[in-house]
């Protein structure tokens, strides 16, 4: 998706436990999935775990490590990634 003036980012939030059962469904330990998408370990537990981004330098590098965890999972980016409303 392209941003413009027009159609600027829109702000993200990660639907963890969209993540979390589909890594269990595909039978997955946390290391397992970190392991596949070159991310550590903490990275999945921060991710499953939490709405801040201590261990991410920011929140955009979370939702595209999110995007990467999702896509392997075979998710649809609707699944695990909800628009908020109200923001500008």
């Amino acid at each position: 998706m392209k941003f413009s003036k027009t159609n600027p980012p829109k702000e993200l939030k990660i639907l963890k436990e969209a993540i979390v059962q589909a890594r269990q469904e595909k039978g997955l330990t946390q290391e397992e999935l970190a392991n596949a998408v070159c991310l550590s370990k903490w990275q999945i537990k921060e991710m499953e775990e939490s709405d801040s981004y201590l261990i991410f330098y920011s929140m955009q590098i979370k939702i595209h490590a999110a995007r990467r965890i999702g896509n392997y999972l075979g998710l649809k980016e609707a699944d695990y990634l909800k628009e908020l409303e109200g923001c500008s």
